[in-house]
């Protein structure tokens, strides 16, 4: 079944400001991709966002935040850049390594 995508004007937006040429190009193959088992993509969000799922890139550089509904796909939220600076995700993975292997203890 094939689903048509509805894009939100605040995600329009957000899809206009992208000026990286590869980014813009990865975020419109995955916004088309929606439109064929929107379901099987994302990850479904819990709490307030009950019944919207949410979609990131590999590099963590997007979410697209849409929910299904019938044969529509509406995207309310496209959020670009990374959502915790690099050097930050780096020491926190340095930190579970560390206490993983027991050369460092938690206080």
């Amino acid at each position: 079944m094939s689903y048509r995508v509805v894009i939100a004007r605040r995600a329009l937006e957000s899809l206009d400001a992208v000026l990286n040429r590869r980014l813009a190009e990865e975020l419109a193959q995955h916004l088309s991709d929606l439109a064929t088992d929107p379901e099987e993509r994302g990850w479904p969000l819990a709490g307030e966002l009950k019944g919207y799922r949410c979609l990131r890139s590999a590099g963590g550089w997007f979410r697209i935040v849409y929910r299904v509904a019938a044969s529509t796909v509406e995207v309310v939220l496209v959020s670009v850049g990374q959502a915790r600076p690099v050097e930050v995700r780096n020491v926190r993975a340095l930190a579970r390594t560390l206490f993983s292997e027991r050369l460092l203890q938690r206080e």
